[in-house]
C-alpha cells in the first residue's frame, strides 16, 4: 500500500463534519439513539461518583475514595467505551459503505463492531500508559507543573495514536489493514488530523458551556438534573459523530474505500 502525499486541509476536515452532522441529521438521530441512551444511563448511574471523586481530586484527598467508587467508575468507563464503539462503527459504515452498512437503530452487531471495540480498548489502555509515560519524566526534568506536563504527553501521545487511525477504521468497515500499512498511510498528516480531532470539538464545548449557564440561570439544571444529564449525553454523542466523520473523511482521502 503507498501512502498518498496530499496533505489534508483542516478546514476541510471540520467543514465536511458539521456539514454532515446537519445534512445527515435524520440518520445522525437513528444511529445516535441507542448510544445516547447507554452513555445516558452510564452518567446516571455514575454521575454522584464521578462528582465526589472531582472534588477529592481538586481538594488533594483522591486516595481516600468510598467504598464501590472504583467499581462504579468501571461501570461508566464500560458504557462509554461501549456505546462510543457502538456509534462509531454505524457510523462509519454509514458514511464509506453507505446506507445498508448501517440499517435500523445500529442494532446489527457483527464481528466489526467486536473487533473495533477490543482495538478501543487496548488503545485506550496504551494511550493512557504512554501519557503516564511521558508525563512522568517531563515532571522530573522540566521545572513544569503536573497539568502542564499531562498535557504535553497527551498532546504527543495524540500525534502518535493518530497513525493508526486508518487501523481503526479498517476493522470498522470490514476493510482490515496491518499497523504498519496504517502508520505508512497516515505518514505527514499526523499534525493535521490531531488538530482536526481537537478543533472538531471546541463548538460543541464552547456551545455546551453557555447552554450549562443559561440552564443553571433559570434554574432548571436544579429542578431537573436528569434532564441536564441527558442533553450532556446528545451533546457528547454529536460530538462523536463529528470525529467518526472526520476519521471517514480521512480514511477516504489517504487509503479509499474498496466497493
Amino acid at each position: 500500500m503507498q501512502p498518498r502525499r496530499q496533505p489534508i486541509p483542516i478546514i476541510l476536515l471540520l467543514k465536511t463534519a458539521f456539514q454532515i452532522l446537519w445534512q445527515q441529521r435524520d440518520d445522525a438521530l437513528r444511529l445516535g439513539l441507542v448510544p445516547a441512551l447507554l452513555l445516558f444511563a452510564g452518567i446516571y448511574l455514575g454521575g454522584d461518583t464521578i462528582f465526589a471523586v472531582a472534588q477529592q481530586v481538586e481538594s488533594g484527598t483522591s486516595a481516600e475514595m468510598a467504598s464501590g467508587s472504583g467499581s462504579t467508575l468501571l461501570l461508566l468507563s464500560a458504557m462509554v467505551v461501549v456505546s462510543l464503539s457502538l456509534l462509531m462503527v454505524n457510523w462509519l459504515r454509514f458514511l464509506l459503505l453507505g446506507p445498508m452498512g448501517a440499517v435500523g437503530i445500529g442494532l446489527t452487531l457483527g464481528a466489526a463492531h467486536v473487533r473495533f471495540l477490543i482495538a478501543s480498548i487496548v488503545f485506550l489502555i496504551g494511550l493512557t500508559v504512554a501519557v503516564m509515560a511521558i508525563s512522568l519524566p517531563l515532571v522530573l526534568l522540566l521545572p513544569v507543573p503536573v497539568s502542564i506536563a499531562n498535557l504535553l504527553a497527551i498532546l504527543l501521545s495524540l500525534l502518535v495514536a493518530v497513525r493508526f487511525l486508518p487501523f481503526m477504521v479498517g476493522q470498522a468497515i470490514d476493510q482490515p489493514m496491518t499497523l504498519r500499512q496504517s502508520w505508512a498511510a497516515s505518514r505527514g498528516n499526523a499534525l493535521t488530523l490531531a488538530i482536526s480531532l481537537v478543533l472538531v470539538q471546541v463548538p460543541f464545548m464552547i456551545g455546551l458551556a453557555v447552554v450549562e449557564q443559561i440552564l443553571a440561570f433559570i434554574g432548571f439544571i436544579a429542578l431537573a438534573p436528569v434532564g441536564t444529564m441527558f442533553i450532556i449525553a446528545v451533546a457528547q454523542v454529536a460530538v462523536w459523530i463529528c470525529l467518526a466523520t472526520v476519521f471517514a473523511a480521512a480514511y477516504r482521502h489517504l487509503v479509499g474505500v474498496r466497493v
